[in-house]
């Protein structure tokens, strides 16, 4: 028995061997598919073109100006922005005052590779919620490089939108409630026209808010929601006057009639919207006693003209008091008419706030 059991001992140890190696290569297969599971996901969640894309909704999400711009390709070339036309769109709403958006969600739900005009380009689709409302943007990814097996990428192109603005009747404004002077931003400075569109870069996603409330002119906020990359979007805002802009041409109409038109003693006052109606002349030759008395101020009210306001027609009530030589009897003779009249005035709201205004005759003087 005990040479039986000495004849199977080399066979028990030859098989050991193959049993341990066969332990080692499941447990290198088991090491080795965790390691390219670990490689997958970490290359999922930090190195691929979709988590690229998502950090860059993120950071915008978390209103970091600086870090989403530090991303490669947020910023565009001048040549990129030369060829929509808009080379010298301003960089004054690239911070983090005016990422004011709740987005929320943020996920890649898409990636696929396409040919580019310099080569392979990767659309990675990212959906989020901004304020409430669901969403997706398609963005631009390249392969920029690597740092060892781990892929550099960077937008092919750029993820920021443009807003073409026109505000009507005033130079200031505000987006997000950060405040823009026009002429601070346009290409021609202080050269700038009132009606010139101005371009301002914007991230996207993003909603941003222009309104403008100033002393003489107010606009109710507008929404802009800008969610596709590269893209101009024109916004054109007519601005309203105040009560207080109102109240001035008001006042400055009626103080420029008492002043400059009632205190001529004529016929015909110069720069008037009013004069002595022709039957007057028709009776006899008037006197040095002429008395204009404005009896019923014209109500004003303000509409647009271009950059400016135009007091749309309007009427009043003056009263004429004279003594007129009559041509038949010789005799003097007293006369007093009520002239009915309309006009319009241009308004010009200047830069320090001052109004001026330039009244005109409109219509018959009745």
């Amino acid at each position: 028995m005990s040479t039986g059991s000495d004849e199977h001992a080399p066979a028990r140890r030859s098989r050991h061997p193959i049993l341990q190696l066969v332990v080692v290569l499941v447990l290198f297969g088991v090491l080795l598919a965790a390691i390219v599971v670990g490689f997958l996901s970490l290359y999922k969640e930090f190195w691929s073109a979709s988590s690229f894309a998502e950090r860059y909704v993120e950071k915008i999400a978390e209103a970091d100006a600086s870090g989403a711009l530090a991303m490669p390709g947020v910023a565009p070339e001048y040549a990129d922005l030369e060829a929509i036309g808009r080379g010298y769109a301003s960089e004054t709403l690239l911070r983090s005052a005016t990422l004011t958006s709740e987005i929320a969600d943020i996920a890649a739900v898409g990636e696929r590779t396409v040919e580019g005009d310099d080569g392979e380009v990767t659309e990675v689709t990212v959906s989020f919620t901004l304020d409430g409302s669901a969403q997706q943007m398609v963005f631009q990814v390249e392969r920029t490089g690597a740092t060892g097996i781990v892929p550099e990428w960077g937008f092919a192109e750029s993820p920021l939108s443009v807003i073409d603005l026109t505000v009507r009747g005033a130079w200031r404004f505000t987006v997000n409630d950060f405040e823009i002077d026009k002429r601070q931003i346009s290409p021609a400075g202080l050269e700038a026209e009132p009606l010139d569109a101005v371009s301002l870069l914007t991230f996207s996603p993003g909603d941003y808010e222009i309104a403008v409330d100033t002393p003489a002119t107010i606009a109710a906020p507008q929404p802009v929601r800008a969610t596709e990359p590269f893209d101009v979007i024109p916004v054109d805002i007519q601005t309203q006057p105040t009560d207080e802009l109102s109240d001035v041409v008001q006042t400055k109409v009626e103080e420029y009639l008492v002043s400059q038109c009632t205190t001529q003693a004529v016929l015909q006052p110069s720069g008037c919207p009013f004069g002595a109606p022709p039957e007057v002349s028709a009776t006899g030759i008037a006197q040095s006693d002429i008395v204009w008395e404005l009896a019923d101020p014209p109500r004003t009210a303000l509409v647009p003209a271009g950059d400016d306001w135009t007091v749309s027609a309007t009427s009043g009530m003056a009263r004429l008091s004279l003594t007129v030589l009559d041509y038949y009897s010789g005799a003097l003779v007293p006369v007093e008419r009520e002239v009915y009249f309309t006009m319009v005035a241009d308004v010009d709201v200047r830069d320090d706030g001052a109004v001026h205004i330039t009244i005109d005759r409109a219509g018959d003087d009745g």
